[in-house]
């Protein structure tokens, strides 16, 4: 027996016995492993549903626990707004003479029906007024330890009623408000929970009393362990087994309400870990599977050996006269089991693919994988098909050997039954890459031939040079003009060039000159019409004996549109379509010489803008622009250009002054409709400014254009359609850069000073706080008007340095009435909407609080409601951090702007300051007292106190008092005066006042 006859044993008989134990250690080992993976998966699995459950048991607690902190907070400011006229009750009383404490409890408690009642005790805790109800506690009252105004009483259990909390307020005087609330409110707090059916909500004071479960009331007044970790609040989780229903729960515990409660939230372990346990009797019975299928499997492997054996002889026999043949004829033979796609190739066969000559099964992959990329597809339809059908198989092919050298096989093959009845197909390959060789030389002198015209990427044709008609055109022209060859072959070339183009044709066709190389762009014409832009080199041949012409077209199409491209871009904004400024300039420069008329401009500044993308969206903000564009555009389509100055203004030019009035007219017209779009709509409005040119005069647009925007700026402060030009202009326009200049060296040189006018309590006459103001002084002694350079610095932006500049001198004020032993009292500082939508405002009073020493409280921010109605999102932050830090807000001269209900609703206010224009003889004007009254029962009504601004008179000063309102300030009480000044007026005792 040869070797090559030994090549031929099946590579399976030689190995199947050392295999056996090799597979039976591997299934060992992948079994192991699968228990090891399945035995970390339910541990991590576990832990995992223990952590879900844990976060959120603490969601949910956080979650109540922030309702509880609101709905505290909320009747504590209820009865803040009780505070200041029970302790007048209480100086009234006995007589009860100014106020009817019943209708005020009673008002209190049908807007907070969790209220059960509410009584009124001295500081000593004995009974003054008693509640309105049956259930008016009818003992002492003993304040709850504590040093915060609003305490936390514990439960009480009152027979059959509903058991209650107190909640004692000390009020400014020292008296208390006690108001029972109903620990049915909090039961209700805990209904709808996603918990689970055993999971338990429950609401607890530190004392650890039960004042709320879910779902059952019966439980309230039972003690529970608190973890320790909640003495100073926070969250803690814990397992535990509840003392009530002893389920054993993952309980989260927290208190951060800022009251003295406890939310506790626990899931039921045993629903937590439920679907854990079908999790681990699935993974259980998916191993005793495993272990039992592997022991088949090893079973029939050792049964299937046995019979392998018997085969191998006989196949080795067969073996030997085979291999001898196909080493003779440079062929090979092989057999595919098709259920295994798996070759068994002859060692000659195997060569030939440069496989190993004593290989194993081959995969069928394999061998397609040597196969050479552009056949390796063809080859496999084919021996589908041929799988499929039944019919033979044969095909030629390139294979890549191990070297990278190629040879062709040429592949036959048929089906048959083989064992068994099992199929197989068998053939043979036969090495042909001599002749292929041979084939391909003579293939590729005529493809070099073809390559340089039909190939070429580039449209090539050859045109008859006395008809003019197409003789041979290339597949890029084919596919660049649109049409067949054929259509080509029955066309001349002046059939894809316009009929203005034929006399340039023809010239061109009778120069004799070479080579032709065409430095101008011509237009093509392909067969839908589409114009194409092309560069021309040709050159003189002999095509079939005749004269003719051999024509490259080079398509400059993108490179003529890049060109065009770049030349619209220079002189239009790509957002609006419109001009840019000084293209317009340019064209109008250019083009008023053959006006031979003056011409107008008008400058369109549109309004606010700027807070559209915030507020609505970035894409609203661009559809709005887009819109006002096309709209303007239109406008000037009839009197001349127009342009578009990023990011809110415009420039339309009427050819004609005489017109420029009709086209502000339909400027105006244009903007009056809002802008619609997908859920609302937008008003737009803008500031006009007109100008007109000086004659004909060239170059004279720039100086047009910029007298134009001057008067857009004025048209600011003026009324009407749009505001035309004047000389002074320019005068105010140089004053108003002069202000900036000197207001940018202000701070460097210390002009600001801060004056400050007190604050007085109407009810004891002392000053609470002291307003801030801004004073810029001159060299001359003299003060620029606040209201001169203040709105200038907004516009400007200097308000925020300067603003900084206030906060901290005004921290530094704060400071000085500590030291004099003045610190009760607070200093107010006016910010400004642009510095304070800014967001900087919290951080800035941190840094100036901490620099200063100063404590909370000492600091109290003014606001206008300009700043309140923009960017809502943001001014609640502001304020909210504001209020963390302790910093009472007010909100100044209320009324006079577009006043909103929903931001003193909704935001966390302390302040509402009544503008000096109600305040005004409020003592004989009817509709004044109607403001202020009207102004501060809804102070009151918010929890929020008044101050009346402006108070010049006694008679204002007496009705302010008579009509409740909190606080008052202006030249009646003190007028305003450096920090030093009203140091000494306070300590002499001449800034209290007693109704004077």
């Amino acid at each position: 027996m040869t070797d090559d006859s030994k090549d031929m044993n099946p590579p399976g008989f030689a190995t199947s016995a050392r295999s056996l134990p090799a597979f039976r250690r591997f299934g060992m080992l992948v079994g192991l492993a699968l228990s090891a993976a399945l035995l970390a998966a339910i541990v991590h699995d576990r832990g995992t549903r223990v952590e879900a459950a844990t976060r959120h048991s603490l969601a949910v607690a956080v979650g109540v626990d922030r309702l509880l902190h609101y709905e505290i907070r909320h009747l504590e400011r209820a009865l803040r707004g009780m505070a200041g006229d029970a302790d007048g009750y209480v100086r009234d009383y006995p007589s009860q003479s100014n106020w009817d404490i019943s209708s005020a409890i009673r008002s209190v408690i049908s807007r907070n029906a969790e209220l059960q009642d509410i009584d009124l005790y001295d500081r000593e805790g004995k009974p003054i007024r008693r509640g309105v109800s049956e259930y008016s506690s009818r003992t002492d009252f003993q304040p709850p330890p504590g040093q915060e105004d609003l305490r936390v009483g514990s439960l009480r259990i009152q027979g059959h009623s509903q058991p209650v909390v107190p909640l004692a307020l000390r009020t400014p005087d020292g008296n208390w408000l006690v108001a029972r609330l109903r620990t049915g409110e909090l039961q209700r707090l805990l209904e709808g929970l996603d918990i689970g059916q055993l999971g338990s909500a429950a609401i607890l004071d530190r004392g650890g009393y039960l004042l709320a479960r879910q779902g059952e009331a019966g439980h309230v007044g039972k003690r529970m362990d608190i973890p320790v970790e909640l003495a100073a609040g926070g969250t803690t989780q814990v397992r535990r087994v509840s003392p009530i229903d002893r389920v054993r729960r993952y309980a989260s515990f927290t208190s951060t309400s800022g009251y003295p409660f406890v939310v506790a939230v626990g899931i039921a372990e045993r629903e937590v870990l439920a679907p854990w346990w079908n999790y681990v009797i699935s993974a259980s019975l998916l191993l005793v599977f495993y272990w039992l299928g592997a022991a088949y499997l090893v079973r029939r492997l050792l049964s299937s050996e046995t019979a392998r054996l018997a085969t191998q002889g006989e196949l080795v026999r067969h073996a030997d006269w085979l291999a001898k043949a196909q080493e003779a004829s440079r062929a090979g033979v092989w057999a595919l089991e098709l259920e295994q796609e798996k070759v068994r190739a002859s060692a000659q066969a195997a060569a030939l693919f440069g496989f190993d000559k004593k290989p194993d099964l081959i995969a069928l992959e394999d061998f397609f994988e040597r196969m050479h990329d552009e056949d390796r597809e063809r080859v496999s339809r084919e021996f589908a098909e041929s799988l499929s059908s039944g019919q033979a198989f044969h095909s030629e092919y390139r294979v890549v050997l191990p070297d990278r050298r190629i040879r062709w096989i040429s592949a036959r093959g048929a089906r048959v039954e083989g064992e068994a009845g099992k199929p197989l197909m068998t053939g043979t390959i036969v090495d042909i890459t001599e002749r292929r060789e041979n084939q391909a030389q003579i293939e590729r002198a005529e493809m070099q031939f073809r390559e340089l015209f039909d190939l070429n990427p580039l449209p090539f044709w050859v045109f008859d040079l006395e008809s003019l008609r197409f003789l041979a055109v290339n597949e890029a022209a084919i596919r660049k003009y649109g049409y067949s060859r054929e259509e080509f072959l029955g066309m001349t070339i002046l059939q894809i060039r316009s009929p203005e183009d034929q006399a340039d044709v023809l010239e061109s066709v009778g120069d004799s000159a070479e080579p032709r190389e065409s430095e101008s762009v011509w237009i093509h014409y392909n067969r839908d019409g589409r114009p194409m832009y092309v560069r021309v080199h040709s050159s003189s041949i002999q095509f079939d004996g005749r004269p003719a012409r051999l024509v490259l077209a080079e398509d400059v199409s993108e490179r003529v549109a890049y060109e065009e491209d770049l030349a619209w871009r220079a002189t239009h904004d790509e957002s609006t379509g419109l001009l840019k400024l000084r293209a317009l300039i340019e064209q109008v420069d250019a083009r008023s010489r053959n006006w031979h008329t003056p011409y107008g401009a008008a400058y369109l500044q549109l309004r606010d803008l700027e807070v559209v993308s915030p507020t609505l969206g970035r894409r609203m903000g661009e559809a709005i622009l887009a819109e006002i564009s096309r709209r303007l555009s239109g406008v000037a389509s009839a009197y001349g250009p127009a342009a578009y100055l990023p990011s809110d203004s415009f420039v339309l030019v009427a050819r004609d002054a005489r017109q420029t009035e009709r086209l502000v007219a339909d400027m105006v017209r244009a903007l009056s409709e809002p802008v619609e779009f997908e859920g609302g709509s937008h008003r737009v409005e803008a500031w006009i400014g007109v100008a007109h040119s000086p004659g004909v005069v060239p170059g004279a647009a720039e100086q047009v254009v910029d007298h134009a925007a001057l008067a857009a700026l004025h048209s600011r402060n003026e009324s009407g359609a749009a505001t035309e030009f004047r000389l002074e202009m320019t005068e105010q326009a140089a004053e108003r850069l002069d202000t900036l200049s000197r207001l940018r060296r202000a701070i460097a040189d210390n002009e600001f000073e801060l004056f400050f006018q007190p604050v007085t309590c109407l009810t004891t006459g002392g000053v609470v706080a002291l307003e801030a103001l801004l004073r810029w002084r001159q060299s001359d002694g003299s003060y620029v008007p606040p209201g001169h350079f203040v709105p200038l610095a907004e516009e400007s932006g200097l308000i925020v340095p300067i603003g900084e500049w206030v906060l901290d001198h005004a921290a530094r004020a704060g400071a000085r009435l500590a030291a004099v032993g003045r610190g009760d009292i607070a200093i107010a500082v006016n910010v400004s909407a642009v510095q304070f939508l800014q967001g900087t405002v919290p951080a800035t009073l941190r840094q100036v609080l901490r620099r200063h020493g100063l404590p909370r409280g000492a600091l109290h921010v003014e606001l206008t409601e300009t700043a309140m109605l923009k960017s809502r999102e943001t001014v609640r932050s502001s304020l909210e951090e504001l209020q963390r830090e302790g910093v009472c807000v007010s909100i100044d001269d209320f009324g006079t702007g577009f006043s909103s209900m929903a931001y003193l609703r909704d935001l966390p206010l302390d302040y509402l300051k009544i503008d000096r224009s109600f305040v005004i003889g409020v003592h004989r004007d009817e509709k004044n007292a109607s403001i202020c009254r009207a102004l501060i029962a809804l102070g009151r009504g918010l929890g929020l106190r008044t101050i009346a601004e402006g108070v010049e008179e006694k008679g204002e000063y007496d009705w302010l008092r008579d009509n409740a309102c909190d606080y008052v300030q202006g030249f009646y009480v003190a007028r305003p005066a450096p920090l030093e000044a009203v140091i000494e007026r306070l300590d002499a005792g001449r800034l209290v006042v007693s109704g004077r």
